[in-house]
């Protein structure tokens, strides 16, 4: 049975590679998540243990054996990342590419949710105080762990000046929160992405050809419980419409972004609450994951803020008069719908910029007062047309059925390993 081996800096980002694990079991391949966690990204893990169906070993399974010496140990016959934009990532992509071992990207989400196409500016506002808290938290691990290791990959590898250059453009953009092309440590033989609106992101940010790149589909349709048949389905769901506005979090906190903390947050969503009541509507809340660590839920339950859970999204969006969102992948699923979107530009998220996907969308408007609201939403049905509506479903929602995202991504994986000599993007 062949190897392929994953790359991870935590354990969070497991279901994406566990959903791969009985597509590659069919095909002869045995899947290895290998992650850095001890080094302070996901700490007091066991050092090797099965998540579902896959094996995940925290480094230190290997003792102090090199990202190099792993790879020659493993053998692996390709080697799997959700993301290449971390520094630990690009050096175990350099060895990789050095040892001529293929290499596949897949996006973990529809990415142009977001403004951040390369060379534009900030996707976020940035809130310096709660950003340079995350560095300070973050620098000692970088300065004693990733870092070095990323700079010996370099060296390992014969890396040119232009190569080194890119790790200080790379930490400045990071700093500013600027979108910048990936650097070459960054790029893999081949891409997968959920569907075509990212296809062309992926090529521009990551120097990937377009002819590697792969439309699989999108597995948090599945994620969501949203079926091939509820496409579209708010236009015509026959259950009568509540008064609901569907809020839908992106943790913009966590990224020391926009929110100095969570009071600030707190208060935004109070201040939403109490303008929409003022309407006649009512505000509910679907929390991005990483809140229900955090005491957030619980908060806003005291202040009579309902929440959605991720089981009752889509019924509770089907009749819901329209979703307020925030730049969220979860976006997406309000407007596979069908239903009114609803982009953020009030308060604290004043001047935020959204991404092609969601600005793209027929049903979609941005709110700079909540004072607007049930004028916008008159305004989005007056100009409704299902036609075009349709033709967005079609080219946001990926490959269908979703469920096969897994044996799309294999197929990619088995050409990968059948290829090993296969032409190399941006050398």
């Amino acid at each position: 049975m062949k190897t392929i081996l994953g790359f991870d800096s935590w354990t969070e980002g497991s279901p994406h590679f566990e959903r791969l694990v009985p597509e590659l079991e069919k095909r002869g391949y045995r899947l290895i998540l290998v992650h850095i966690g001890s080094w302070g990204h996901d700490l007091n893990r066991p050092v090797e243990e099965k998540i579902g169906r896959l094996e995940v070993r925290d480094i230190s399974y290997y003792g102090r054996m090199s990202f190099r010496q792993i790879l020659e140990k493993e053998q692996p016959a390709a080697v799997l990342f959700f993301s290449t934009r971390a520094l630990a990532h690009q050096a175990f992509n350099n060895y990789c590419q050095y040892l001529g071992i293929p290499t596949l990207h897949v996006y973990h989400g529809l990415v142009t949710v977001q403004a951040v196409d390369p060379g534009t500016d900030r996707p976020y506002k940035l809130n310096w105080i709660k950003l340079l808290n995350l560095v300070r938290t973050r620098l000692g691990k970088n300065l004693t762990k990733i870092w070095p290791v990323y700079w010996k990959s370099l060296l390992d590898t014969g890396a040119p000046l232009s190569v080194w250059l890119d790790f200080v453009r790379e930490i400045s953009a990071k700093l500013q929160l600027k979108n910048i092309p990936a650097p070459r440590a960054a790029t893999t033989t081949a891409g997968c992405v959920y569907a075509e609106a990212d296809v062309s992101h992926m090529a521009r940010t990551y120097g990937i050809p377009e002819r590697c790149i792969h439309t699989v589909g999108n597995p948090d349709l599945l994620g969501f419980g949203l079926q091939e048949k509820d496409l579209g389905s708010w236009l015509s769901f026959d259950r009568e419409k509540s008064a609901e506005i569907i809020y839908i979090d992106t943790a913009l906190i966590e990224a020391g972004v926009v929110f100095a903390n969570q009071d600030a947050f707190i208060s935004h969503l109070a201040d939403t609450h109490a303008a929409l009541d003022r309407q006649g509507l009512h505000l509910v809340v679907k929390l991005h994951p990483a809140h229900y660590r955090t005491g957030l839920p619980e908060r806003l339950k005291e202040l009579g803020i309902a929440l959605c859970g991720k089981e009752e999204f889509v019924h509770r969006l089907q009749g819901a008069q329209a979703a307020l969102v925030e730049p969220s992948s979860a976006a997406v699923i309000p407007s596979l719908l069908g239903m009114p979107l609803l982009l953020a530009q009030y308060g604290k998220l004043a001047g935020q910029r959204y991404g092609t996907v969601l600005t793209s969308y027929p049903m979609s408007a941005f709110v700079h007062d909540l004072a607007d609201v049930g004028g916008l939403l008159e305004e989005l049905r007056r100009r409704m047309s299902r036609e075009d509506i349709a033709d967005w479903i079609k080219t946001n929602s990926g490959p269908l059925p979703a469920e096969d995202m897994p044996t799309r991504v294999v197929e990619v994986i088995q050409n990968l390993c059948h290829e090993p000599g296969s032409e190399r993007p941006r050398a």
